[in-house]
This record gives structure tokens, C-alpha cells and sequence, in this order.
């Protein structure tokens, strides 16, 4: 049974008091121990007279000697003759870092085996170590080679202590081996590729030995190798469940350890490349490259990590007759003379410091040991030029750094030469390719082409279009560029739709091309307004997102993007301090620069719906002035500025004025960007507002159809200008008492495309539902403004209303009621309408709504 630690603590004080103690003093402790515990008196008497018997030898703690008893106490059972489940211990014929090993028989009734069972040390016994046996037996447990032991079995003694049986090896060391046989150069090289094809099967199995040594490999009388002691071995991938070993897990022979073991860096193949270039280095020449039996820890790691090991054949001195001898050779002439040469190489390469200097693979190394036992030339002379060469430079460092210095000038400067060149040659091409582009884009859009019309830039941006795709996945960079330019232009003219394809489309391209993040960005904010002037908001909002955490910089073209997505979510206050902030960072742009004038264009529209119109007229009027300077009345920059000023004159009650420049604005933008643009479109709609609030409804209709018509055109159907458009087309119509079934087709259409509409696009479909109520009222059909006043869609827009809507949406019910006669006398056709307006009177009561 292990003993408990609390106990193992007690025993180590009082042998750390003992040990202080005079004889005399020491033996009144042991009575006095006696008396308490007789068993840990008895304990502590044993270890006392075991420290008696190491006086004179090196100093250990007294944590280590009483570990040490203690494991000699617990680990009595591990004697020869003891049975551990079916296998009888028959000797102890070795001890490791983890672990005893010893010579067991397992007896049947017809056959006898003979085993090797290891168990693990208990003094060393930790949880790394548990993992690291458990590795050792997984990776036997993979492995199946002739060259390397079996594994037989694996299991726990009764006392918790684990173990593996493996194949019983009847051999000896390899060196020993080689030398009692007196095996020559050749015939040690034959023996040597066995072990390298046992290496190379471990390896191919992802698995390191990381501890490669003489007495790791034995040869049995039949000449066969076995590799032992996979104890420390690294598995590079995962066997079954168990993780690999940690690299600075230092359980390792630091003589033949490689130097990144050494310093704790990452274990791959290399380092078995290491090890067994130390063992071909002690088999040819009958020792290690260092003594290193004469030196410490500290100088064995320094030689391993920094020395350059000798050449082999500076190992043998005039004494080693025998060891010439032994390897066939009548002196240590000519064992140094055949030391020398390839052969050198090959052991040189396996051991140089850095591990992509040696060989890649154990078949490398074997193929160039066939090499040599062949006679021919071996691959490691193919880098050893370059070897020479490096060694040499860093002999002659300063001179070397003056050279490289001056060679790398030289090239620097050719490097660029050749990339500037490269760079013109490519700006070349693209232009090339832009210009073609144009041509066969005018070309498809002659007059005697689209039956003699006049042409447009929509019909050059169309034809563009088949020629722009043919460059998307051969000159992806080409098509970015390209791309991009028709996509500002065709939002210029109003297309947002094709606008957002066209950019999204480049974005794509220039990622396939692995344009500059910059680039990237700015076709991410091109897309972004694109995709605000459709109403797709949510997804305009997610790509300036994107815009910006690809780029931290807030660029002016993002800061006006973000003010107009703000502006069109109705969030006045932000879009007017965003935008603010766009129109400081554009800065001294001049007055031609597109993205400057609309940052101001849109703070000016913020402005005059945050009820400010007087601010906003004013900063337009200014940049009428500036716009008016150096281009000529109707340039497109000028009319865009004057559409503008149209809703700002109106919102300061200058209406006379406004309808004057609103009439002037039409003709300008149905010639500059075609009735049917999104720009045709606005002015005509503000045409139509100026014409209702003069009290002109049925001229107000006209401008509003005709707005509407270019609207559908444009952007669809379900765009909310459409939606709005067409509401106001739907309340001029009843304003002007004038074709009451058009007017209500308009309103059941935004009733029902805006009520499914994303509450992002802000549509005041509540407000149209009361203006299309009262239209009922107004055509003497109550009974049918009670039914849309109470329908299940109109009390659910009701409960997430604005206060605002809500006090108007209860003032029309009080209306309701009063025009169904519900205050005075009810019939039984009226009962349950009234009803129903009465129950939505009273949810506006309780939810602080006053009629």
C-alpha cells in the first residue's frame, strides 16, 4: 500500500531533526517516536541507519533519501521470483529515468516466453510521467517493425504501479557488438541502415525516438537490430487519445541529444537525424565527437549547442592500434584515411547545429550511406559549397558585410528598375484595356445601332457592360478599377440599383486581386451609399462595418456615407454631426470634387429636416455661389444644387419662389439625366409638393404621376420613394375630390407594401392609414374607414406607433364613432363596429393616449 503523503511529510521532518541531533539525542527521539507510532518510529530508524551507511558519499536531500527508502519499502514485491499476474520476475537487467526492467518468464502448458516487463520508478512517479509511460506503450502499440521490440502486453500491478511487456531481446549494444565481431567500415555502414530503416518506419508513424543511443539498439546473434526504450519518444501527430510530449520536457541523454533539444526548441525528425549521426560517429571511429565523461552538464549542453564536432578522423591518436584493428585495418593511417571524404560528410551533415542544415529525412541519409558503400557521389557534396561558403563569411564578417552591402544596393536599385518597369507596362495595359473598353462601348451604342435615338449615358453604361464582364476573371484588378468608375457614374445618373451590383461586383474583384485595403474600403463605402439611395439600409449599415474594421482610419467618403444612412433613418441630430464631420475632413478639396459638394448637399437636406431650414438654405445658397463661379447655369452640379434649394425654400415658406426654381429644376434634370432618372424623379416630386401647397392638387397630381412613373422605372416598385410617391399621388388625388378609385388602389398598395417593409426604412405607414381613413369618411363610406380603422394589421401598427400617431390614431376613432352614430342611436348593422372603435378608444386610454 503507498503511504499517504501527509505521512511521507511527518517522516521527512523528524529525519531532518534527527539528523541535527546527537546520537544520544537521536535516540530519545526514537523512543519518543515509539511511544506515539511505533510503525513510523520503525520507518524512521531504517532511514537513519540507511544515511549512515552513504556518509562520505555525494549529499542528498532529505526529501530524496526519504523517497528513495520509502520506494525501496514500497517496491519489495519487485524482486526476482515475485509474480506479477502471469509472469515471474527472474532478474532486474537494467534501470532508466522512468522506470526498472526486468527478465520475466511466462510459463504455459505447452510453451515457455520470455519477457521484458518495465515498471515505472515510484519515486519519480507524477502525473507527466504516467502520461509519458502512457505514450511509450501507445507508441509500441503502433509500431510494427523486426528492427524495433514488440510490445507484448501492458496493464498495473495491484499497487497502482504501471507496466509494459515487451519482447526479450538476447543481444548486445551495438558498438559492442560491432567490435567483438572486429566488423569493418562496410559492414558496419550494412548493420547501420537497419537501424535506419527501424528509425524510418517510427518516423513514417509520426513518431520521434528522441533518445537514439548505443545501448538503445541491440544486435541479436543473428545480426538483427532491435530498437529499444521508446520512453522519451515524441509523438509528432496523435495516437490514439494521448496528447504528445511537451518539448521542454527534458527526459533525455544529454550526450546524444541535438542541440534544439538541448535548448527546449520544437522536436521534429531532425533531431533522431542528430542522434544517430552520433552513433555512426562513435561506431566508424570508436568514440563520441567530445569526451564527454570528462565534462559537466554545462560543458556537455555548450559543446552540443556551439562547438562544431571534429572531424572523425582527429578522434584517433597513435594509441588506437586495436581500434583500427577491430575495423580491419592494419593502422590508424588508413582507419583516418577512410574516415575522411564522403563518408565525413555524411556524418558532418547529420550533425550540424541547425536542423534544416541536416538531413530532411532518415531516407536521405540512407541513400547517400547506399551512395557510399556503391561508390558513387553522394547529395550532401551538392550543398556543401554553400556550406563552405557560409562558413566562410561568417570568418570574415566585416568584409563580407561590406560587399553584401554593396551587392545589395545594386540589386536593390535593378529591382526597382525592373518593378518600376513592370508597374508602367501594367498602367499601360489597363489604360489600353479602358480605352478599348470605351470604344466598343460607343460602338454598341451608335445611333445607327439603337435605331438612330439619341444617345445616353445609360446606353454607353449598358454597352459597356458585356465587355466590362469578359475582364472580371482574367484581369480582376482591370475590372475593380473599371468597375468602380461605372459604378459612381451610374449612381451620378440615378441607377442605384445597378449602381450596388456594379460596385459590389468590383469590391469582389478587387479582393480576387488582392487589391490594397484601401480599395478594398472604398468600394465598400461606394457599395454602402449605393445600397442607401435603394433603401437597402441594413445592408448599406453592414458594409460600412466591414469598411471600418478593415480599416480603422475614418476616411471623409465613410464619414458622408455613414451621415446619409443616418439621414435616411431619420436621425437627425447624428447624420447632422456626422455629416458636419465629412465636410470638415473633405477640407480644401476644390469646388469640382463630387464627394465634397454631396457631403454638403447632404448636411444642407439634414439640416432642413431637423427643422432648420433657414440653416440649410443658407449653406445652400452659398454653395449655389461657389458651384455658379466657373461652370455654366445648367452644368448638372449647379441643378443638383438648385433641387436641393427647392425643399429649403419651401420649408421657410418662400413657396412662390420655390414652384419658380422647382419648374427651372424639371427641364434641367429631364435633359441632363433623363425623365426616368432617380434625379428626374426628386424634381418633379418636389414640383408636385410645391404645386399641392399653393393649393394647385390636380396640377400636384400630375407632377406626382409623373414622378411616380420614373420611380417604378428606376428603383421598383417597393422602394420606399416609390411607396411615398405614390401616397402623395393617392392624396392630391383626394384633396382634389378627383378620381376616387385610383386614389384608393394607390393607398391599399402602400398600405400593403409598406407594411412589409423593415421598420429600418422608417415608412409612416400609420400616417397613410389615417389619410387613407379619413378618404373613406370623406366618400361617405364609414362603415368601411371603421373596418380599416380596426383591422387586426391596423391595431397591431397601432400598438407600435409613435405617441404621436397614436393621439392622431385616436382622435380619428372619436371621428369614427361620431360619423357611425355610435353616441347617439345604434343599429344592429353599426353594434359591433362601434364596438370594435370603442375597444381601440380604450386601449388608447390605458396606454396614456388622450382623443
Amino acid at each position: 500500500m503507498k503511504t499517504p503523503p501527509e505521512r511521507i511529510r511527518r517522516l521527512g521532518e523528524l529525519f531532518d531533526e534527527a539528523l541535527d541531533l546527537d546520537p544520544v539525542a537521536r535516540e530519545a527521539l526514537l523512543e519518543r517516536c515509539m511511544a506515539d507510532d511505533p510503525q513510523l518510529a520503525a520507518d524512521l530508524a531504517k532511514l537513519i541507519r540507511r544515511d549512515q551507511k552513504l556518509i562520505g558519499s555525494a549529499t542528498r536531500s532529505a526529501v530524496s533519501v526519504v523517497e528513495a527508502g520509502l520506494d525501496a519499502l514500497e517496491n519489495s514485491a519487485l524482486q526476482p521470483g515475485a509474480t506479477i499476474g502471469v509472469y515471474t520476475l527472474e532478474e532486474e537487467i537494467g534501470q532508466g529515468g522512468m522506470g526498472r526492467v526486468f527478465r520475466a518468464t511466462r510459463v504455459g502448458p505447452d510453451f515457455t516466453q520470455e519477457v521484458a516487463i518495465k515498471f515505472v520508478r515510484r519515486d519519480v512517479l507524477h502525473p507527466a510521467l504516467l502520461r509519458r509511460f502512457s505514450t511509450e506503450r501507445a507508441i509500441l502499440a503502433s509500431l510494427d517493425h523486426p528492427g524495433i521490440s514488440r510490445l507484448i502486453d501492458a496493464n498495473t500491478t495491484a499497487d497502482g504501479t504501471p507496466f509494459v511487456v515487451m519482447e526479450f531481446v538476447r543481444g548486445r549494444a551495438i558498438d559492442d557488438w560491432c567490435d567483438a565481431r572486429r566488423l569493418g567500415i562496410k559492414d558496419r555502414l550494412r548493420l547501420f541502415r537497419k537501424v535506419l530503416a527501424a528509425v524510418g518506419h517510427a518516423h513514417r508513424n509520426l513518431v520521434v525516438h528522441r533518445d537514439i543511443k548505443a545501448s538503445n539498439v541491440l544486435v541479436t546473434n543473428e545480426g538483427e537490430i532491435r530498437l529499444l526504450d521508446f520512453g522519451i519518444a515524441k509523438p509528432l501527430g496523435r495516437i490514439g487519445h494521448d496528447k504528445a510530449t511537451m518539448t521542454m520536457d527534458r527526459f533525455l541523454t544529454p550526450s546524444s541529444a541535438a542541440p534544439e533539444q538541448l535548448a527546449g526548441g520544437a522536436v521534429t525528425v531532425a533531431c533522431d537525424i542528430h542522434a544517430l549521426g552520433m552513433l555512426l560517429y562513435e561506431l566508424l571511429c570508436g568514440r563520441l565527437p567530445f569526451a564527454f565523461g570528462n565534462m559537466t552538464p554545462g560543458e556537455i549542453e555548450h559543446a552540443i549547442r556551439h562547438v562544431p564536432p571534429p572531424p572523425m578522423a582527429s578522434r584517433l591518436g597513435e594509441n588506437d592500434r586495436y581500434t583500427a584493428e577491430s575495423r580491419g585495418f592494419s593502422g590508424v593511417r588508413d582507419l583516418r584515411s577512410a574516415l575522411r571524404g564522403d563518408l565525413e560528410h555524411v556524418v558532418q551533415r547529420c550533425l550540424r547545429k541547425r536542423p534544416e542544415e541536416r538531413y530532411g529525412t532518415v531516407d536521405q541519409l540512407d541513400l547517400d550511406i547506399d551512395h557510399v558503400l556503391a561508390g558513387h557521389p553522394i547529395r550532401e557534396r551538392q550543398s556543401d559549397r554553400w556550406y563552405r561558403w557560409r562558413k566562410f563569411l561568417a570568418r570574415h564578417s566585416v568584409a563580407s558585410a561590406l560587399v553584401a552591402g554593396l551587392l545589395f544596393t545594386i540589386g536593390t536599385a535593378v529591382v526597382a528598375i525592373v518593378r518600376q518597369n513592370i508597374a508602367i507596362a501594367h498602367e499601360r495595359d489597363r489604360a489600353q484595356r479602358a480605352v478599348g473598353l470605351l470604344k466598343e462601348a460607343f460602338a454598341a451604342a451608335n445611333p445607327m445601332q439603337v435605331g438612330g435615338a439619341q444617345v445616353t449615358a445609360t446606353d454607353v453604361l449598358e454597352a459597356a457592360r458585356p465587355q466590362l464582364e469578359s475582364t472580371f476573371d482574367s484581369q480582376p484588378d482591370v475590372y475593380a478599377d473599371l468597375a468602380g468608375t461605372m459604378a459612381e457614374v451610374e449612381l451620378a445618373v440615378g441607377r442605384s440599383p445597378q449602381a450596388a451590383a456594379l460596385a459590389e461586383r468590383a469590391r469582389l474583384a478587387s479582393e480576387k486581386a488582392q487589391l490594397p485595403n484601401e480599395t478594398v474600403t472604398g468600394l465598400l463605402v461606394l457599395e454602402a451609399r449605393a445600397r442607401i439611395s435603394s433603401g437597402d439600409y441594413d445592408i448599406a449599415d453592414d458594409l460600412l462595418t466591414r469598411a471600418a474594421n478593415i480599416s480603422p482610419v475614418r476616411t471623409p467618403e465613410w464619414k458622408l456615407a455613414r451621415g446619409m444612412l443616418l439621414l435616411h433613418r431619420s436621425h437627425f441630430a447624428d447624420s447632422i454631426a456626422t455629416l458636419e464631420q465629412a465636410v470638415e475632413s473633405f477640407g480644401q478639396r476644390p469646388a469640382s470634387d463630387d464627394d465634397a459638394r454631396l457631403a454638403r448637399l447632404q448636411l444642407a437636406e439634414a439640416l432642413r429636416r431637423g427643422d432648420r431650414g433657414n440653416d440649410a438654405l443658407s449653406l445652400l445658397d452659398t454653395l449655389y455661389q461657389e458651384q455658379s463661379r466657373g461652370l455654366s447655369p445648367n452644368h448638372p452640379r449647379v441643378t443638383l444644387v438648385r433641387l436641393y434649394r427647392v425643399s429649403a425654400l419651401r420649408s421657410v415658406g418662400r413657396r412662390d419662389e420655390a414652384l419658380e426654381e422647382a419648374k427651372a429644376v424639371v427641364a434641367e434634370a429631364d435633359r441632363t439625366y433623363g425623365q426616368d432618372s432617380t434625379v428626374a424623379a426628386t424634381a418633379r416630386g418636389s414640383l408636385g409638393m410645391c404645386l399641392d401647397e399653393l393649393n394647385r392638387p390636380l396640377d400636384a397630381v400630375d407632377a406626382f404621376r409623373t414622378s411616380l412613373r420614373a420611380w417604378r422605372k428606376a428603383v421598383g416598385d417597393d422602394h420606399q420613394n416609390t411607396l411615398r410617391t405614390a401616397f402623395n399621388v393617392a392624396l392630391a388625388l383626394t384633396r382634389a375630390n378627383h378620381s376616387p378609385d385610383e386614389a384608393e388602389s394607390l393607398y391599399k398598395e402602400v398600405l400593403v407594401r409598406g407594411g412589409t417593409q423593415d421598420q429600418s426604412t422608417r415608412l409612416p405607414v400609420m400616417y397613410w392609414r389615417i389619410a387613407y381613413v379619413r378618404a373613406l369618411i370623406g366618400w361617405n363610406r364609414v362603415s368601411d374607414a371603421a373596418n380599416e380603422l380596426t383591422s387586426p394589421v391596423a391595431l397591431e401598427q397601432f400598438r407600435t406607433a409613435s405617441p404621436r400617431r397614436r393621439e392622431e390614431y385616436a382622435v380619428l376613432a372619436k371621428d369614427v364613432l361620431k360619423e357611425l352614430g355610435c353616441e347617439s342611436s345604434r343599429s344592429v348593422d353599426t353594434e359591433a363596429q362601434c364596438k370594435a372603435v370603442e375597444s381601440l378608444m380604450l386601449t388608447a386610454s390605458n396606454s396614456g393616449t388622450t382623443g
